[in-house]
């Protein structure tokens, strides 16, 4: 028997008669029968509070279906009306920004039965293409960004989690690897959560991959998913995969999240092996990321006018670049983009231990079929698994979720200052791709030998030893929480 669509209730301000109307993609409060022939008001944003009068009702009528966090029948205390119908949802402004509220209407004795029925559907449709009542393990790093993540955790997060009757550990970490050591460490992780979610900058999420990597079973471990609520001077993950540095509306993409799979990123080090999803940089990139410690009260802005004043400056990085290249003109990476922009990945990965590295380790001989570039003026050298390296940079257009790829980026400090300044400005709006002072190549895998004596490098946000390292990628081999099963960016 096919669940109900409809059902009547009352508003419980001033009992005016409605029928609450799943229609294709939303909840629609629907007043026309109390008003006549007049016809139904069709899809506005959201109602607006919790014993909403019918006029703030008829302006706002209607939910979608990916903001309804749960519904419920409450006991009432009214004789003629034994029941109350909640519906807890996330109100949706500017298309990315939320915050918790609920409607509830009063139910008549015979419609009890069909009010459940009702529920049924509209969680169905709610949850269409993710789990309810997600099993949580949250891991809160309170001393990221300015070191409000827990206040604001507590805030806005844990009250939409609650509302959307998540199941949820919480975990403060105390230092510096202490995530990693979770993750690794933790009996039956694969079988108790349905997603990892950072509370967090990039360096939680950072230290979660690593920790995966080194669970008994591998290809159990990355299926499940990793995400974040962005609590964090920079929050890229969070970005890429919801599209918002919102918290609340953060944590609505985590409850309505989609599990897909995503290219890992293998480097070697010295005599280590670590894994990672966001980037690598050496050069003015590296130097704005982890040399601007000094100016972290400014936020994510620090990187701004730390790039500014090294271009100003004229700074040079000398190294030499070894790199497997697939794709180096526009054209061809425009094609590759083209050709896998639309797909959507499950984890198919099944090896208990992590992928041979198919290249070798930064020791072993560099691969005859790999061109070598010697720069002395190296400005940017920049290489990344997501398009957002941030909020306000759009650094790598091109990149995509599972495409086998890595996206590097070169910019070398012989071009005017001006040019350098005009590419880094334009990251904003991905709008350096075009530029013909820079070069951005699709490649496999890659060398970088640093050739002076000290410096940055940046690996997911996080300081690397200043010596060599190599990076080859391990495709499909992670899983994330997504909005909508893609990365959140304009493309190319």
């Amino acid at each position: 028997m096919p669940l109900p669509n409809s059902i009547i209730g009352y508003t419980q301000a001033d009992r005016v008669r409605v029928r609450l109307v799943l229609e294709d993609g939303f909840l629609l409060i629907d007043h026309a029968q109390t008003y006549g022939n007049q016809p139904s008001l069709g899809c506005f944003s959201s109602i607006s509070c919790v014993s909403a009068s019918s006029t703030d009702l008829l302006q706002h009528n209607s939910i979608v279906y990916f903001n309804v966090l749960w519904a419920e029948l409450l006991p009432s205390t009214l004789e003629n009306h034994p029941a109350i119908l909640t519906v807890d949802y996330c109100k949706v402004k500017d298309e990315k920004k939320a915050t918790l509220d609920r409607v509830s209407f009063l139910i008549d004795a015979q419609n009890e039965r069909a009010c459940e029925a009702w529920i049924d559907n509209l969680l169905n449709k709610s949850y269409q293409n993710t789990i309810r009542n997600k099993r949580l393990l949250v891991l809160i790093n309170p001393f990221g960004g300015q070191g409000a993540a827990l206040t604001r955790y507590k805030k806005y997060s844990a009250p939409i989690l609650a509302a959307a009757r998540c199941r949820v550990e919480e975990i403060e970490t105390k230092y510096k690897g202490h995530a990693a050591e979770i993750i690794e460490n933790m009996e039956g992780l694969e079988q108790s959560y349905d997603a990892i979610v950072c509370c967090s900058g990039d360096g939680i999420p950072h230290e979660v991959f690593n920790g995966l990597s080194k669970r008994p079973n591998v290809a159990a471990a990355f299926k499940v998913p990793v995400c974040q609520l962005p609590c964090g001077s920079g929050n890229a993950l969070c970005v890429n995969l919801v599209g918002s540095n919102d918290l609340q509306f953060a944590t609505l993409s985590v409850v309505k999240g989609i599990p897909i799979s995503v290219d890992l990123c293998a480097l070697t080090q010295d005599d280590k092996r670590y894994i990672t999803f966001l980037s690598q940089a050496l050069g003015m990139i590296a130097d704005c990321d982890l040399g601007t410690e000094n100016m972290r009260w400014m936020g994510e802005s620090r990187f701004t006018v730390g790039l500014i004043m090294r271009v100003l400056s004229g700074a040079t990085y000398p190294c030499k670049v070894s790199v497997r290249i697939s794709h180096e003109s526009r054209t061809q990476v425009r094609q590759a983009y083209q050709e896998h922009k639309n797909k959507m990945h499950t984890s198919t990965f099944e090896c208990t231990q992590l992928p041979d590295l198919k290249y070798g380790t930064v020791h072993d001989p560099i691969p005859e079929d790999w061109k070598s570039i010697d720069s002395s003026s190296l400005a940017v050298f920049y290489v990344g698994k997501m398009p957002w390296v941030s909020s306000d940079a759009l650094f790598f257009p091109a990149a995509l979720p599972r495409d086998g790829y890595m996206d590097m980026i070169l910019i070398d400090s012989s071009i005017p200052k001006k040019e350098i300044l005009s590419i880094l400005l334009g990251v904003a709006e991905g709008k350096h791709f075009d530029s013909k002072y820079l070069h951005y190549y699709k490649v496999d895998a890659y060398r970088i030998e640093p050739k002076a004596h000290s410096g940055y490098i940046s690996i997911d946000g996080e300081s690397f030893n200043f010596t060599p390292f190599q990076v080859e990628l391990h495709p499909g081999l992670g899983t994330v929480l997504s909005r909508t099963g893609q990365f959140q960016a304009p493309g190319i």
